[in-house]
C-alpha cells in the first residue's frame, strides 16, 4: 500500500484518461459505436473525382443584331462596365465586343457566393439600362449566369435505330421524365434534335389581291390562337370550370384561319399564304460512331453520390426495357462518371490498405508483436472516427481526402506508439499493473503528445487558408489531415 502511494505521489495523471480508465465498459460502447459509425459513414459518404467548387465567376452575353463591334462596346459594355466597376469583391472584367454580340466574364473574390455574385451583376445591368448611352432596342435581356462545374453531365445516354428521329425524341422525353424523378440527378438535357417550326410564307401578289396585309395575319393568328376561361357551371351541385381551348394545334385548323372578313366575304390564311412545319436553325449535333443518335445528358444534384446517381439511372432505364419502351431501339451509355471514379477510389483505397499493412508491419519489426498490436488498433479506429466527422462535415470522398487520408497513415500512430511504449516501460519498471500504468503512464506523456500533434495541425493551417481556386480546392488535404490526426490523438488519450 505503501508503494501504490509512493508511485501516485511520484506520477500525475491525465484526467480524460484516468475518465477512460475507470470507466471502461463504456470506452467499450464508444469504441463499438465508432466501428458502426465509422462503417456507415464511409458507405454512406459521397463519391466523386474530385471536390464539388463553387467558383463566383458570372458570365453576361447580349445579343444585339445588325450593329458593329464599335457599336456593342459604346452602347452595351462600357455602361455595363461602368455599373460593375462599382462593385465590391470583384476581382477581373473581361469584355469582348464582336458583331452582333457582347460577352462579359465577372470574376469574383471568393469570399462572394457565386449566387450573390449573380445577383450583383443583375443588379448593375438593371442600374446600366437607366444610363442614356446604353442600347434602348435590344431584341431581348441579356443572360447572365454563372460558372457551375458540377452541373456538367454525369453520363450520356444515346438512342439509335431504324427510326424517324421525332420517333426517338419521343422515347427520349418519356425517358426524360423518369430520370428526373430521381431524387439525386438535377435535370437532363436532350441533344441531337432539332426543334420544329411553324412556317408561313404570304404570298404577296394573292395578299394584295385579297387586301390582307401583314398585320391582318398577325392579329388574326393572336386573336384565335386563345385558351380562355369562361366561368363556371354547376352541375349536381359541383361547380366546373370552363374553359375554352381555341389553341391552333394543326396545320389543317392553321389553314381555315380567316385572316379577313369583309362583305360577307372570307378570306382563309391559306388563300394568301403556304403554311409548312421545317427543322429550326441547328444547334447541336449528336453522333456516335457516325451515326446519328439522340442523346440524353444527365446531370447530378450537387453534393449528391454520382456512384448512385448513376445507378439509379441504369434501373430506370432497364425497367422502361423491360417495358418495351425501347423496343427495337440501341440504347448505349457514353461518358459514364462511375466507371472512372470507381477505379481511382479503389486504387486509392488499396493504398490505404497496404499502406496499414506496412505500418503495422514496421512497428512489429520494431516494437515487437505486444506493442504492434495495440498501436495497429488506433489506425481503424482513428479512421472510422474521421470518415464520421468528414461525412457529418459534409465532405465528399474525393480524391484529395483519399490522399489526405493516405499521408495521415504514418503519422496518425505516433502519439499511439509513444502511450503504449511508455505504459509498457511503467509496467516492467515500476511494477505497476496494467490500469495504474495505463492511467499514470498517459498521464507522464498526455501533454507532450498534445503539443506535437498541436505543432504538426499548426503547420497545414495557413494550407486552409489558402486563397482562390487552388486554395478551395487544396483546403480538403489540411482539413482531412487535421480530423486524422486529431482522431488519433484522442484515440490515444483515451
Amino acid at each position: 500500500m505503501e508503494k501504490n502511494k509512493s508511485i501516485g505521489a511520484k506520477f500525475k495523471e491525465f484526467a480524460l484518461s484516468t475518465l477512460a480508465v475507470n470507466n471502461r465498459k463504456t470506452v467499450y460502447l464508444v469504441l463499438v459505436i465508432l466501428l458502426i459509425g465509422g462503417i456507415s459513414s464511409y458507405q454512406n459518404m459521397s463519391r466523386e473525382a474530385f471536390p464539388e467548387i463553387q467558383i463566383p465567376e458570372i458570365y453576361v452575353n447580349a445579343a444585339y443584331p445588325g450593329n458593329s463591334p464599335e457599336i456593342v462596346r459604346d452602347k452595351i459594355i462600357k455602361p455595363l462596365e461602368k455599373e460593375l466597376n462599382t462593385i465590391p469583391g470583384i476581382d477581373e472584367i473581361k469584355s469582348t465586343a464582336m458583331q452582333d454580340f457582347a460577352v462579359l466574364n465577372i470574376k469574383f473574390d471568393f469570399s462572394v457566393s457565386p449566387d450573390d455574385a449573380k445577383d450583383l451583376v443583375e443588379e448593375a445591368y438593371n442600374d446600366a439600362k437607366t444610363d442614356k448611352s446604353f442600347a434602348k432596342d435590344l431584341p431581348f435581356p441579356p443572360t447572365i449566369a454563372q460558372m457551375d462545374i458540377t452541373n456538367m453531365p454525369i453520363i450520356n445516354l444515346n438512342l439509335s435505330g431504324d427510326f424517324p428521329v421525332q420517333y426517338l425524341n419521343d422515347k427520349a422525353e418519356y425517358l426524360e421524365d423518369l430520370i428526373e424523378a430521381i431524387p439525386e440527378i438535377s435535370g437532363v438535357e436532350i441533344r441531337g434534335v432539332q426543334d420544329r417550326k411553324l412556317k408561313i410564307e404570304v404570298n404577296k401578289f394573292k395578299a394584295e389581291a385579297a387586301k390582307v396585309s401583314f398585320q391582318d395575319i398577325e392579329n388574326a393568328i393572336q386573336n384565335d390562337n386563345l385558351m380562355m376561361g369562361a366561368g363556371n357551371m354547376s352541375i349536381d351541385g359541383i361547380d366546373h370550370f370552363v374553359v375554352i381551348d381555341g389553341k391552333l394545334n394543326s396545320i389543317d385548323k392553321l389553314k381555315q384561319l380567316v385572316v379577313k372578313h369583309e362583305d360577307y366575304d372570307d378570306v382563309f390564311l391559306h388563300e394568301v399564304a403556304d403554311i409548312s412545319f421545317g427543322d429550326t436553325d441547328t444547334t447541336s449535333f449528336a453522333r456516335q460512331s457516325d451515326n446519328p443518335v439522340v442523346m440524353i445528358d444527365i446531370k447530378k444534384r450537387s453534393g449528391s453520390n454520382v456512384i448512385n446517381a448513376i445507378d439509379q439511372v441504369k434501373v430506370v432505364i432497364q425497367e422502361a426495357v423491360e417495358d418495351g419502351v425501347l423496343d427495337g431501339i440501341n440504347y448505349t451509355y457514353t461518358n459514364d462518371q462511375s466507371n472512372k471514379i470507381r477505379s481511382q477510389v479503389s486504387n486509392l483505397e488499396n493504398s490505404i490498405i497496404f499502406g496499414v499493412i506496412l505500418v503495422v508491419a514496421v512497428l512489429l519489426f520494431f516494437l515487437g508483436l505486444r506493442n504492434a498490436l495495440f498501436v495497429g488498433v488506433a489506425i481503424p479506429l482513428s479512421m472510422f472516427m474521421s470518415f464520421m466527422l468528414l461525412h457529418n462535415f459534409g465532405v465528399t470522398l474525393n480524391i484529395m481526402v483519399l490522399f489526405s487520408l493516405v499521408l495521415a497513415l504514418g503519422m496518425l500512430v505516433d502519439n499511439g506508439i509513444v502511450v503504449v511504449e511508455n505504459i509498457y516501460r511503467l509496467m516492467d519498471e515500476e511494477g505497476m499493473d496494467s490500469f495504474d500504468a495505463a492511467k499514470k503512464g498517459v498521464g507522464e506523456v498526455a501533454w507532450p503528445i498534445i503539443a506535437s500533434t498541436a505543432t504538426t495541425l499548426a503547420v497545414f493551417i495557413p494550407l486552409a487558408l489558402w486563397p482562390g481556386i487552388m486554395g478551395e480546392f487544396m483546403q480538403y488535404l489540411p482539413i482531412t489531415l487535421m480530423i486524422v490526426l486529431g482522431s488519433s490523438l484522442f484515440i490515444a488519450l483515451v
